[in-house]
């Protein structure tokens, strides 16, 4: 914590500017901002499970209807535990290897929440919509198991799930979800958010054109879609539902990433956004405290100023114009100085891209990160 001698000033451009920098207290902050994101994405799995144990709705069907009368398979081409391995593990072991050779922390924790979010996302709406379409399934037949002497529907109507004679509800209950399909939104939600990922990371749109990008992407882009085309095969959805379903994991996996990285055309697409608390700036040793930015404005009719390097030599002189508020004078070698704005955190920086000494942990932000869109901005 601070002392009380050591507070935290206001420049003119918002930036704050601190004497003493606690990496600690700094870490704890940017842990509890995003604390309720964890939360959020936890508290939807759990609503995921919840619904899935809601019984929905069950619309009547037509007993000649033979898009209805596939069999059922068992077992599936791609059970849910294999669509969870290829569609969520595979992608996080990716993200976090990706990260871990860029030597990123933050890359690895804004990848795997939007990738978390992504998926609770599209899987809970996704179990909204089928329970309350409640449409059958191409094997409704087969589950419902029907009389052998329903051989059409009542007259002016249509039939009811009330004539099956399958004594195990579980599987007619699965019957009736099939639009949209499951394993569709959650594949496409999955594999999306890692082709975005993979192609911010390859800078896929930095205009080289370079055909092994393209290869590498349509790995995931064959998985979600050989995923979906065996919900077809299995006679578990019809097209329109495998459809609706790819299109509601990539709107799902889209606006997740979109939540922590700038869109792929961005010129730093590779690098996701800034944590939500700012990072302190820290104030160069050799900057000066008795010269105001007022005072440097009411001066800047007068002479140069001749300026000496410590050793007391001479070093060169440079014109001491008016300086815009928010700034300070900064000695540079060779005898220069500049005005450098001390609300721009990436301006304080010593050398090519080096962090100035003493700034602590930044997470990976710095030359990492970039920076948030200023919503007050018009």
């Amino acid at each position: 914590m601070p002392m009380p001698w050591q507070k935290s000033q206001t420049t003119s451009s918002g930036g704050r500017v601190t004497t003493s920098t606690s990496a600690k207290s700094r870490r704890l902050r940017i842990f509890l901002s995003y604390a309720p994101d964890w939360a959020l994405t936890i508290i939807l799995w759990g609503v995921f499970y919840l619904l899935d144990k809601i019984n929905g709705y069950r619309r009547l069907f037509d007993i000649t209807d033979t898009s209805l009368a596939h069999p059922y398979a068992d077992p599936e081409r791609v059970p849910v535990w294999l669509l969870a391995v290829l569609c969520g593990v595979v992608p996080a072991v990716i993200i976090i290897a990706v990260a871990a050779f860029r030597r990123s922390f933050w890359d690895a924790q804004s990848a795997l929440l939007g990738l978390i979010l992504g998926l609770g996302l599209t899987a809970t709406f996704t179990n909204i919509v089928k329970i309350t379409v409640g449409r059958p399934r191409p094997d409704i037949f087969a589950r419902c198991m029907l009389p052998e002497d329903l051989t059409e529907n009542p007259v002016h109507g249509l039939t009811s799930w009330t004539v099956c004679t399958q004594p195990d509800d579980s599987m007619l209950k699965e019957g009736f979800r099939s639009f949209p399909s499951g394993h569709s939104s959650f594949a496409w939600s999955g594999m999306w958010y890692l082709i975005l990922y993979l192609a911010a990371k390859m800078r896929i749109s930095n205009r080289s054109g370079y055909t092994y990008k393209s290869w590498l992407l349509l790995a995931p882009l064959s998985c979600c879609s050989l995923i979906t085309i065996s919900r077809t095969m299995d006679y578990r959805h019809h097209a329109t539902d495998v459809i609706a379903g790819s299109i509601i994991g990539i709107i799902g996996g889209w606006y997740a990433y979109r939540q922590y990285y700038p869109p792929i055309g961005h010129p730093q697409s590779y690098k996701p956004y800034s944590p939500r608390i700012p990072k302190d700036e820290e104030i160069p040793l050799h900057h000066r405290h008795d010269r105001s930015s007022t005072e440097g404005m009411l001066k800047s009719t007068t002479k140069p100023d001749t300026h000496h390097h410590p050793s007391g030599s001479s070093g060169g002189s440079a014109t001491m114009t008016g300086q815009p508020l928010g700034t300070e004078n900064r000695y540079r070698p060779g005898g220069e100085w500049t005005s450098v704005n001390v609300g721009d955190r990436q301006r304080y920086q010593n050398g090519a891209g080096n962090k100035v000494a003493g700034s602590g942990d930044d997470y990976g932000e710095a030359q990492e990160t970039v920076e948030r869109p200023d919503d007050t901005t018009a």
